[in-house]
């Protein structure tokens, strides 16, 4: 048996002038269910507290649209969207909403 190994996932870039907001992976999304299924099991904290450190561990991309275009999805690598908020001022609990991200760019 011959393995192949397997090439990178390509990750795109975000354009300057563009306002971008993050959006909810398939794997964030089933990760979230897991942990609150486990949450009421009899080792709840235990399992969740390991599952929560592999996510973490786990988590190097993340998908983001322009706001307005929820059609159009990018994945970037994480330390650039982490970068990216950082320098917009968009805030950790308000990452995943188009709007308010919208109005805190119309403001400045």
């Amino acid at each position: 048996m011959k393995f192949h190994k397997l090439k990178p996932v390509e990750t795109d870039r975000l354009q300057e002038g563009v306002i971008y907001y993050r959006r909810w992976t398939k794997f964030e999304k089933v990760f979230s269910v897991v942990g609150f299924l486990l949450l009421f099991t009899g080792v709840g904290i235990v399992s969740d507290t390991i599952l929560l450190a592999m996510y973490l561990y786990c988590m190097d991309k993340v998908d983001v649209s322009p706001v307005g275009e929820p059609e159009k999805r990018l994945l970037i690598k994480k330390h650039e969207w982490d970068h990216y908020r950082h320098v917009n001022g968009i805030g950790y609990w308000h990452q995943h909403q188009p709007r308010r991200i919208k109005a805190q760019f119309s403001h400045q």
